[in-house]
């Protein structure tokens, strides 16, 4: 995640961007789905964002990924029914993580992060989410989960 204002062309940005967060996750996929579908069960839980489901300002090309992200495990939930096969998505808001660290427009982070104004989610409550997720018994499927941080719903 990178915040980046398009008029400033941060391409390698981008770039990185779409390598990790869309083509990481077909990849991922791909390592998994044949073994799934032989075996007539799985799940398969992607990692989008709240910027998944809504683009924010200086993560144009970031919530578009995760766009992607969503768009492509709703329509592999749909393949995966007749295998057995759950798909989940994961949408978290802002995390403490290192990935503002990674983030070289500087101006585009200063007008645009918002993570100092709340408290934000910890790592340890995503992680929470996801084993609840993955417990869930097999006539259940969690097809999205929404993670927020209290002080900023979207």
């Amino acid at each position: 995640m990178y915040y980046t204002s398009m008029v400033n062309q941060h391409e390698k940005e981008w770039d990185m961007s779409i390598d990790i967060n869309c083509k990481g996750v077909v990849n991922g996929v791909n390592a998994v789905i044949q073994s799934m579908t032989q075996r007539k069960s799985g799940h398969i839980i992607n990692m989008s964002s709240d910027a998944g489901r809504r683009g924010f300002a200086g993560l144009a090309v970031y919530s578009g990924t995760k766009f992607f992200v969503e768009g492509f495990s709703q329509a592999l939930r749909h393949e995966m029914v007749e295998f057995n096969v759950k798909v989940t998505t994961v949408q978290p808001g802002d995390v403490k993580t290192e990935l503002l660290s990674h983030t070289t427009d500087q101006e585009a982070k200063e007008k645009y992060d918002g993570s100092t104004l709340t408290t934000i989610l910890n790592p340890g409550d995503i992680g929470k989410a996801i084993v609840f997720i993955a417990s869930q018994p097999k006539a259940v499927a969690i097809n999205e989960m929404l993670i927020e941080p209290t002080g900023a719903p979207i």
